[in-house]
């Protein structure tokens, strides 16, 4: 009989919610929306066999591992099936409201009033940190901690498939649509927005430039900006750092502070996008602590509690 944990059943959650978005609108949604099914079946089939606990090493360490893979995959899948709802990307409405409060569009203006290679490496630098932040965490936490690996994969899966649903029902590009020509050009005008060049060339000479853009053309997708995922998850990281008190815990919060900044000055995210995330991710984490609690009151970490003082 499969043992399913949490983490087990979010995902089954968001395999079976997905698939039912599937269902509703289909040709909508993807003209591939059968070949998705498909493959949800499959994953579905594949996580309750690995419940099961499989007797080969290398299939206990995919027990532990396997919502990693599918982190990347249902974030590529949440913006290829973006078009249920809306038809079109809703950046015309974050360009309006990023105007009326603040004045000027905050991802356009940053870049341009700070076009110093130097600083841009740095803010592309804590940007790229997200992605060393999720595995690192989770890995050095399985090897640390089984209970508490267990546990904060459950959160991190849960916060990324609720982002991945938000991002399905509110397609939003990020202030990156002006470069890559999603706007029809009379839209644009009326935002007062076609005059906007690319990027300042200086701040795109950097190896973590480079790398950042290489990343963008592989494998991010057209969609998925609000909220940010990546200040969410840093979010989340950063907290469990704090409540685990490690070493690095305050080198970390300079990297997320840098991520948050690198979000808005690379044009991939608007700044209500990294508020949203802000905002919605304490009260996020906490519900689904305490419904992992009362679901496996057993696995519970015990943690400084002067860490949380």
């Amino acid at each position: 009989m499969p043992r399913l944990r949490f983490v087990d059943l979010a995902t089954l959650a968001y395999l079976s919610g997905v698939t039912l978005w599937l269902l509703v609108f289909r040709q909508a949604c993807s003209p591939h929306w059968r070949g998705w099914m498909a493959l949800h079946g499959i994953l579905t089939g594949g996580i309750v066999l690995l419940a099961s606990d499989p007797r080969p090493r290398i299939l206990r360490i995919l027990r532990e591992l396997y919502p990693l893979p599918l982190f990347i995959l249902f974030y590529r899948e949440s913006q290829m099936l973006n078009r249920g709802l809306f038809h079109e990307p809703l950046d015309p409405a974050f360009f309006r409201m990023e105007q009326a409060l603040f004045g000027i569009q905050p991802s356009i203006a940053f870049s341009k009033a700070v076009p110093q290679t130097a600083f841009a490496e740095l803010v592309y630098a804590g940007y790229f940190s997200f992605y060393l932040m999720n595995i690192g965490a989770v890995v050095g936490w399985v090897l640390r901690d089984p209970a508490k690996a267990r546990r904060f994969l459950g959160t991190l899966a849960s916060v990324f498939y609720l982002c991945d649903v938000t991002f399905m029902i509110l397609p939003v590009v990020g202030p990156r649509i002006l470069d890559l020509g999603m706007l029809d050009p009379a839209v644009v005008g009326s935002l007062g927005l076609s005059d906007v060049g690319p990027m300042p060339a200086s701040t795109q000479m950097g190896p973590f430039a480079i790398l950042m853009r290489y990343i963008y053309a592989w494998f991010e997708g057209a969609g998925g900006a609000f909220p940010s995922s990546h200040v969410m998850v840093a979010s989340l990281v950063l907290r469990e750092a704090f409540r685990q008190r490690l070493r690095l815990r305050w080198g970390l919060a300079g990297l997320v502070f840098l991520l948050c900044l690198g979000t808005v000055y690379g044009r991939y995210h608007y700044v209500l996008d990294v508020l949203g995330a802000l905002l919605i991710g304490p009260a996020l984490f906490a519900l689904v602590e305490a419904v992992q609690r009362r679901m496996e009151p057993e696995s519970g970490p015990q943690y400084d509690q002067r860490a949380l003082s």
